[in-house]
């Protein structure tokens, strides 16, 4: 799943990204983990994944959790410098690696410029 495009534009305009995921409730036949990649684009169209310059994510994400834990809460961080500028809109591409598993999400963002 994607962040809500109403979103873009406002992630994509300070230069520094804190972001922190929080999962709870986790569930299912068998547990995954889940990873977060930033994307960004000039036009709100067409995406990039940031750490790769490609369409398609690949690897680890910018925030990655390779096995959520059941019955606890799970913080993970991260976090977007600033050494390279992002585009003018920013989404999240966020999934878990496991079709079963399910869980409640929540992304909180502090963004900071750099100037």
């Amino acid at each position: 799943m994607f962040t809500s495009a109403e979103l873009n534009s406002k992630l994509g305009h300070f230069d520094q990204l804190a972001i922190m995921v929080v999962i709870d409730n986790v569930g299912g036949s068998t547990i995954g983990g889940i990873e977060l990649f930033i994307e960004h684009s000039a036009d709100g169209r067409n995406f990039l994944v940031e750490n790769t310059n490609s369409t398609t994510p690949s690897g680890s994400g910018d925030i990655s959790i390779t096995t959520l834990s059941a019955g606890t809460t799970n913080v993970k961080y991260g976090n977007h410098t600033g050494s390279a500028p992002l585009l003018n809109y920013v989404r999240f591409r966020l999934y878990f690696t496991n079709a079963t598993t399910s869980a409640h999400v929540k992304v909180f963002v502090t963004q900071r410029d750099d100037a």
